[in-house]
């Protein structure tokens, strides 16, 4: 086990109160933006795709934790979502700016889309604004995860001292 799920933990705790406690009350042109994760995918993308997915997995289960869907159903569509977002973007030339934002953009359309589906599947009553939403939503976080990758990616070389 990697020292960074120790990490995880309270940072996703923080993100998921935050979520659920502060952002419902801030939204940015009336979406919500999913912050923990963002944060979850701009790991991965700084790290590995083992690292994103724990990472998801912790977020998405204190996700839901503070939500009414089935308990670990947020973790598993993050951590899917991440595992196919990450891997996609290693097909792609590195980018600290075109990158995190197709990233935020894919995944954010993957989560809705698969949030959607698999609610609808075990029986819960989902709304069509949902899908009305996931553009706009798309956007937001392609946009949102550009200064959580950059933060993180500044924390991450100031850790790490050049030879």
């Amino acid at each position: 086990m990697r020292a960074s799920v120790y990490l995880a933990l309270p940072v996703m705790i923080l993100l998921a109160i935050l979520q659920t406690a502060v952002l419902p009350h801030l939204p940015i042109l009336g979406l919500v933006p999913q912050f923990p994760f963002l944060v979850a995918l701009a790991w991965g993308l700084l790290h590995d795709t083992e690292e994103g997915v724990t990472w998801a997995f912790v977020g998405g289960l204190f996700a839901d934790l503070f939500s009414l869907t089935p308990l670990g159903l947020t973790a598993l569509i993050w951590m899917l979502a991440s595992l196919a977002v990450i891997q996609l973007t290693q097909i792609f030339p590195t980018s600290r700016f075109i990158l995190p934002a197709l990233a935020g953009g894919l995944g954010t359309l993957f989560t809705i889309l698969l949030s959607f589906v698999l609610l609808r599947l075990f029986g819960y009553q989902t709304s069509v604004e949902t899908i009305t939403a996931v553009l706009p939503l798309a956007i937001l976080h392609g946009i949102l995860i550009l200064p959580v990758y950059w933060l993180m990616y500044t924390i991450l070389q100031r850790q790490r001292p050049r030879r």
